[in-house]
């Protein structure tokens, strides 16, 4: 199955869709402008730092989709 992947920001809110669903949301203000990934062996996940040491974690099933949000970030942010 081919996925879609969206990265938009609008009014400073970060949004990131998967199939046109949101995954994540979050406020440009509050990013620190970097994320980290961990490579596990069941999960695939992502870890947004935001201020006041809030961080974000996503996982995703399959290397695939965890690959192009991560290529999404990395161009888009």
């Amino acid at each position: 199955m081919q996925h879609t992947f969206t990265l938009s920001i609008y009014n400073g809110r970060v949004k990131i869709y998967i199939d046109g669903i949101v995954m994540v949301s979050f406020n440009q203000i509050d990013f620190k402008g970097y994320y980290a990934f961990k490579d596990d062996t069941k999960l695939y996940g992502i870890d947004i730092y935001l201020s006041g040491g809030v961080i974000i974690e996503t996982s995703y099933k399959t290397k695939e989709v965890w690959t192009e949000v991560l290529k999404l970030m990395d161009k888009e942010l």
